[in-house]
């Protein structure tokens, strides 16, 4: 994206769209994924049909889809474990 921000050409609406892209590649980065979420929505809505945008929200709602089903499972292990000690003690 640097080379797109760079660009003397972009209107302050494009040069907008892009710095909400590069944001939200910087969550994913680091798995901020709710955070990266909300900059490629906000893209969308300056620019409902862009390609780039609906596909780093599709790639990053996987993402915290995923990582939902990582916490429900380490959630269920926590709980047999709670039960097991309650039953011991």
């Amino acid at each position: 994206m640097a080379h797109l921000e760079t660009d003397q050409n972009l209107s302050p609406e494009e040069k907008n769209f892009f710095d909400l892209i590069s944001h939200g590649e910087n969550f994913m980065k680091i798995q901020i994924y709710r955070n990266a979420r909300e900059c490629y929505e906000a893209a969308l809505k300056m620019n409902v049909n862009n390609e780039l945008a609906g596909a780093k929200l599709a790639d990053c709602n996987a993402k915290i889809k995923s990582e939902s089903k990582i916490i429900i499972a380490i959630v269920a292990v926590l709980a047999v474990v709670a039960i097991a000690l309650l039953i011991i003690y």
